[in-house]
């Protein structure tokens, strides 16, 4: 009985994955952009100078235009380094030498690191996320593991901030106890908060 709720999260997973991969290239483009005004515009209304943001892989939202305008304007922006079975976050800049993970992520070669807990916002990709702010990720648990500290104690740390299109949504979502949930997701309709 055990492993039934990986069989109910891989065959959601599936699910979602199939219908992100359907968006035609052209609603993905405009959903991006519509994204990456709301990442702008909630930038502008909370503090933060750290905010780790990701790489987009296999049809995840791309906000790196946003992440170059930010960066441009001063904000430090780190993305994932898969390290082991952990997640370290590097400092990136559009002008970052980048080399594919052992996953085919490209990620940063070279910079300083940022501890998770000294980040201020970290917009994390997902595969869907439930109205009550669970995530469901890819399964490899690397955003639990290293925000794992945020389950005792949510105002330690980061805001975490899913990033998905809003097909990605679900009802409800199986949840396991070293499930990190989200604070809020950003949509192309805009940010929704679940915890401040």
């Amino acid at each position: 009985m055990a492993d039934a709720p990986d069989v109910r999260k891989d065959a959601l997973r599936r699910q979602v994955l199939d219908s992100r991969a359907a968006l035609h290239p052209g609603e993905k483009r405009r959903a991006d952009r519509q994204m990456a005004s709301h990442l702008l515009r909630l930038l502008q209304e909370r503090d933060c100078v750290d905010l780790a943001g990701f790489h987009p892989f296999r049809g995840e939202p791309d906000l790196r235009p946003a992440l170059e305008v930010l960066a441009e304007a001063g904000r430090r922006i780190w993305l994932p380094v898969v390290d082991g079975r952990g997640l370290r976050f590097r400092r990136w800049t559009p002008d970052t030498p980048m080399q594919p993970n052992r996953f085919g992520i490209p990620e940063p070669v070279e910079g300083p690191f940022r501890e998770p807990e000294r980040l201020d916002i970290v917009l994390t990709p997902l595969v869907a996320y439930s109205a009550s702010g669970m995530r469901l990720g890819m399964g490899a648990g690397f955003y639990d593991r290293a925000f794992a500290f945020l389950r005792a104690h949510p105002e330690a740390g980061p805001w975490l901030v899913g990033a998905a299109y809003t097909l990605q949504q679900l009802d409800s979502l199986p949840a396991d106890p070293w499930d990190v949930p989200l604070a809020a997701v950003l949509t192309e309709r805009g940010l929704q908060v679940f915890r401040e």
